[in-house]
Formats: structure tokens, C-alpha cells, sequence
């Protein structure tokens, strides 16, 4: 039976130990990292649509506003440039209010367009924000 140097036999398991450590340890890190990548990108993008989102309906509500209390061609032109924008990204349930108010300030009942924007302003303040 060949006799088994203990010395010589914990220092090769002590070596491999130290070679094979340092390789899982990379490993699993590297598995890591490119988990919290992907969640740092998705956050980005969804707060990327979320502020882009906030942008046309705040413009349409801008622009809305400015042709009730003054509806000269300038803000009429703007209103119908953004108003077709946020119809786009708008929910189902604002869009019938959109199309309400959009009719009414067609047909210049600026009284009554100004009360339905106003609830769209608040329903449009409960749409997703930024966290």
C-alpha cells in the first residue's frame, strides 16, 4: 500500500482550493451582474416611456387649455398637432373624454370642453409615474 504524504496531499487541495475559488466566485458574480443590467435597463425604459407619455399629454392639456380661454389660430393649430399625439398613447378610458372635449371645442362650446378637460387633467395625473 503506498504511503500517502499529508503535507503533500493538503497542499495540492490547498492549491486547487485556491485556483477554483476565484474561478466560481467570477462566475456567479459575472451571473449576478448581468441580472442587475437587465433590471437598470428595463427600469430605464420604462421610465424613459413613462416620461415620454407624460410629455404629449402634457402638451395636449397645454395647448387644450390655451385655445379654450384663447382660441386664436396659433393655439388651435397647436392643440390639433398634439391632440392626435396623445390620443395615441392615451388609455381607453380617456379617450372618449378626448374626443368629447375635441368635439366640443370644434364646435366652439368652450364651456363645456373646459369641463371635460378638466377631469381628463386629473384622470391623466393617475396614469402611471415614475417611481
Amino acid at each position: 500500500m503506498p504511503k500517502i504524504d499529508l503535507t503533500i496531499s493538503i497542499s495540492v487541495i490547498l492549491a486547487l482550493c485556491a485556483i477554483v475559488s476565484p474561478i466560481i466566485t467570477c462566475i456567479i458574480n459575472n451571473i449576478h451582474q448581468t441580472k442587475i443590467r437587465k433590471l437598470e435597463l428595463k427600469r430605464q425604459e420604462y421610465v424613459e416611456t413613462i416620461i415620454h407619455q407624460r410629455e404629449f399629454f402634457e402638451n395636449y392639456l397645454k395647448h387644450a387649455g390655451r385655445c379654450i380661454y384663447y382660441a386664436d389660430t396659433d393655439a388651435l393649430k397647436d392643440y390639433g398637432e398634439h391632440y392626435y399625439s396623445a390620443l395615441m398613447y392615451a388609455p381607453e378610458d380617456l379617450k372618449s373624454d378626448m374626443i368629447e372635449a375635441n368635439r366640443l371645442m370644434l364646435n366652439d362650446q368652450w364651456n363645456d370642453a373646459s369641463v371635460i378637460i378638466e377631469k381628463l387633467s386629473t384622470k391623466i395625473h393617475t396614469i402611471p409615474q415614475t417611481k
